[in-house]
């Protein structure tokens, strides 16, 4: 293994411009075994960081736009050197090399994505990642390993420097503290897990603890089958006066692992396991939600052990495996073979629940993916005909979308519901040769892995399990559908126990996939566990997503909408089971209010704005028509339509969204068409989400003039409608809005970031006409004695043409429509102005440039007159005011 360490002065900051020995700062390409290791001592808990360095490739260099180049990773230590797993750090992801991190992309992805690539771009990566570093984290360690590169590179100044807010109500935004820790008490904090007969459950985390402590304890408690509390004593377990039974946790350092096995009594069917602090007053906290984990014999990684190396590698064998260390018959015992017929209820089968399913049709349509005369239809694509031996890694049309829909089997599920009887054997034996063509491990196509995926095709083929049950006379399609069904569950039930997924929309589709199968086959001995890892991630998710005020945490607002289509489709699932009762109630609190935010962002003609992630969808209008005719609780209301006029005038209204951060206003349709703007201000915490702090849409007269449509898959900051300085991406942080100032016919709305780091103070200011027919975007930036450069960026619908004439004037067109848009500088010179064609429509690029300071950007109008009472708004004292420095 390459490894190198490098560490930087206590200062935690190396001196301007010095580079580490080249030895160093090398890394090679032995993929992740090469790696360089940089420490920085002496940090301040509770401060926001900036990591900074440059990778320098070699000419030689042969893929410098792959987008996973490189890796990086952190790792966090205390002041006594235990090393901290937090859950959750805000400006960082989970990763599966190192517990938080990220991908580097090639130096040379970026411009391939936008066209701009050059010599330079090509050798040189910057790399900047701001992020949290939460209490009792006083060290840091990055990890840069090689990943694609085929050639070593180095890395140049790296440091580590702090990169506090700069605005003060920073510590007002939630999501960029939040990190996952768990505060203890006296009360007991209590988790709920089913067992499987017998076996004990392992019980993995850490304390954090601040001063000293005697410790924690795990209070235990088990109830049998119908729910009645089963008495102490239980094995292997303490006991006081006032506490019948618990486990110790003793704590001697500052972040504390701890393992913990709990072994039920004989009739336990749920097990409840508190843990709490001994003395009041105490400062000891969980670092995350502990992993629950089966015996080492019950785990994925052991079953399929040596399974490659057998007869038949498949789901049957797998079954059989797992039936017989459960206490079942032994395969090749010469008794009866285990099976997994005993377990089927047919009853059960045929009554449950699909909720992804049932997503995936309100949000699709119902035949959006279907198998028909032979022939898949994953929409919008044309049919595409199943071979008699299909082709599992198939792609006919390019497209990451189709290969998952693909993989996932939903199209054979749908088809095994069929009257007819051949079209449901087709879909078995479909599905049957998916079985045979994916042994576990190796797949014929990776994305099939993808935990979406996996969660998709677990709902289906319980499906096909149930049509294979009652219509196969070969017992062997059973057990193979059977196997898969069980493979397929203890892989996401160890995803959701290791919490792989936690706080995300994944986490919610796997625990619903999950609890499908814990419903459906209730006999089987892990449907308890498998029910209750499910129950616990989809509260846990829920919770993670909405905030009690129906705030909504996802950036996408596409994806807020799959959110909460789908949890409105669990409603009646968990309302139907007294069980799960609670689950229902908790999410009866939060989505209604959810979706009454959400629907208000919708535009008037039925469009979200496309921030962050925003898939194409061919038929929006038709999802929310569906949502709104099916009888999910509660039922939200039809698309909107264009409002009404409010009394007395034409001013725009303001929207009560679902999400802090938003500056959204809408004008009602008064023959001339309607109107929109909406800013998205919001955190950027997950370093996956889209640098558009700060980017806008804007229509009038019913047409979309200025929109994301760049930014719908690029993340980067210039495929949004942002300004950036000296060509540096935005980093972490949030928008904060300051109070808005009216300027006669106008209104100034200004919002301070820290999205751009320590090095520099912005403000975007927005100037809108009270009828929404004109608006100023203006950006400021102050940095230290240098020069200072800004690009900002203006992306048009691609059915709007963009001209510019020879006084910089720009006019955007659409038939005898247009747009007029003039720059406008208040400090520092406005550069160049440029037009180009992207794939996804028109864009602008425009600069700004000066010294310390710069502030300036573009009028916007659908007049002459609009514009002339832009030019004088943007005159006003108050708008000099928002840029001083």
């Amino acid at each position: 293994m390459h490894e190198h360490h490098a560490s930087a002065p206590a200062s935690v900051r190396a001196d301007p411009g010095a580079t580490l020995p080249a030895a160093d700062c090398l890394v090679g390409n032995r993929n992740r075994w090469s790696r360089a290791v940089l420490a920085f001592p002496g940090l301040t808990p509770d401060t926001w960081y900036e990591f900074s360095a440059c990778v320098l490739c070699a000419d030689a260099e042969a893929a410098p736009g792959a987008k996973d180049f490189a890796a990086i990773g952190f790792a966090f230590l205390a002041q006594d050197r235990s090393e901290v797993d937090f859950a959750h750090v805000p400006g960082l992801g989970r990763t599966s090399m190192d517990a938080h991190g990220d991908w580097l992309a090639g130096p040379g992805a970026a411009g391939q994505a936008t066209g701009q690539a050059t010599a330079q771009s090509a050798r040189a990566l910057p790399v900047r990642r701001r992020f949290y570093l939460p209490a009792p984290a006083a060290e840091v360690t990055v990890v840069i390993r090689s990943w694609r590169n085929t050639q070593p590179f180095r890395i140049l100044d790296p440091e580590i420097r702090p990169a506090g807010p700069v605005a003060p109500d920073s510590a007002g935004s939630p999501r960029l503290r939040r990190d996952g820790r768990i505060p203890l008490g006296p009360k007991p904090v209590w988790f709920r897990h089913g067992l499987v007969p017998g076996r004990p459950l392992v019980f993995k985390g850490q304390m954090l603890a601040r001063g000293r402590t005697e410790g924690a304890l795990a209070r235990i408690a088990f109830r049998d089958a119908r729910g009645v509390p089963i008495p102490p004593p239980y094995p292997d377990t303490l006991a006081t006066l006032s506490i019948p039974a618990f486990l110790d946790i003793p704590v001697h350092r500052q972040a504390y692992r701890f393992t913990l096995k709990v072994t039920p009594p004989p009739s336990a069917a749920t097990l409840e396991i508190g843990f709490a602090v001994w003395e009041a007053g105490a400062e000891l906290a969980l670092a995350g939600v502990p992993e629950v984990l089966l015996d080492d014999d019950l785990r994925l990684a052991d079953l399929i052990d040596g399974l490659a190396d057998e007869a038949d590698p498949g789901a049957g064998a797998f079954l059989a495996r797992l039936i017989g260390r459960l206490g079942g018959p032994q395969a090749g015992s010469g008794g009866a073979a285990p099976s997994i017929r005993p377990f089927l209820d047919p009853a059960a089968l045929a009554q449950r629940p699909s909720p992804l399913r049932g997503f995936t049709r309100l949000r699709d349509g119902p035949d959006a993916c279907s198998l028909v005369g032979g022939a898949i239809r994953i929409a919008p694509h044309p049919a595409w005909t199943l071979p008699d031996a299909p082709d599992w890694a198939a792609d006919p049309f390019r497209s990451q979308a189709w290969r998952l829909a693909f993989q996932s089997l939903t199209w054979a599920c749908a088809a095994a519901e069929s009257p007819d009887r051949e079209t449901r054997d087709r879909a078995v034996a479909a599905a049957l040769s998916w079985s045979r063509a994916n042994p576990w491990g190796r797949p014929a196509d990776g994305l099939s892995l993808h935990p979406a995926c996996m969660a998709l095709r677990l709902e289906a083929l319980l499906g096909l399990l149930a049509t294979a049950a009652q219509d196969s006379a070969d017992g062997a399609a059973v057990e193979t559908l059977g196997g898969e069904v069980v493979r397929h569950a203890a892989a996401l039930a160890e995803i959701l126990a290791q919490h792989t997924v936690s706080g995300s929309p994944l986490e919610v589709q796997v625990g619903a996939a999950l609890l499908s199968v814990g419903l459906a086959l209730p006999a089987f001995p892990l449907a308890r566990h498998w029910t209750g890892l499910a129950t616990f991630a989809l509260r846990r998710g829920i919770e993670a997503l909405i905030d009690p005020k129906g705030g909504i945490a996802e950036p996408s607002y596409h994806r807020s909408l799959e959110i909460l289509t789908l949890a409105l489709v669990l409603m009646p699932v968990l309302n139907a089971r007294p069980d799960l009762a609670a689950l229902a109630g908790f999410l009866d609190e939060r989505v209604p209010k959810a979706w009454a935010g959400l629907a208000a962002l919708f535009e008037p003609d039925g469009a979200l704005p496309p921030f962050d992630d925003a898939p194409d969808h061919p038929d929006r209008i038709g999802w929310l028509k569906r949502l709104a005719a099916s009888q999910v609780r509660p039922a939200p209301a039809s698309p909107p339509a264009s409002p009404s006029a409010p009394a007395g005038g034409a001013a725009p209204i303001p929207v009560r969204a679902a999400r802090s951060g938003v500056l959204s206003l809408r004008r009602p349709d008064e023959g001339t068409g309607w109107s929109a703007f909406t800013s998205d201000f919001s955190e950027q915490v997950h370093p996956q989400d889209h640098r558009d702090c700060t980017s806008f849409t804007y229509a009038s007269g019913g047409l979309r003039w200025i929109t994301e449509v760049e930014g719908r898959h690029l993340p980067a900051a210039r495929a949004h409608n942002v300004a950036v300085p000296d060509g540096r991406e935005p980093g972490a942080g949030a928008g904060f809005a300051r109070a808005p100032i009216r300027l006669g016919d106008a209104v100034l709305h200004c919002l301070e970031t820290n999205v751009h780091g320590a090095d520099y103070r912005h403000v975007r200011a927005f100037v809108l006409l009270e009828d929404l027919s004109g608006l100023a975007v203006l950006d400021g930036f102050a940095t230290g004695d240098r020069p200072l450069a800004v690009e900002g960026f203006l992306h048009f619908d691609a059915a709007i043409m963009v001209a510019l004439d020879a006084s910089r004037r720009v006019f955007a067109l659409h038939g005898e429509r247009r747009l007029h848009i003039v720059p406008h500088a208040i400090a520092g010179r406005f550069g160049d102005v440029a037009v180009c064609r992207g794939r996804a429509g028109p864009s602008l690029r425009y600069g700004l440039s000066g010294l310390r300071s710069v502030a300036g950007g573009l009028l916007i109008a659908t007049s002459p007159e609009s514009l002339a009472q832009l030019a004088g708004a943007v005159e006003a004292e108050a708008i000099r005011r928002a840029f001083a420095h």
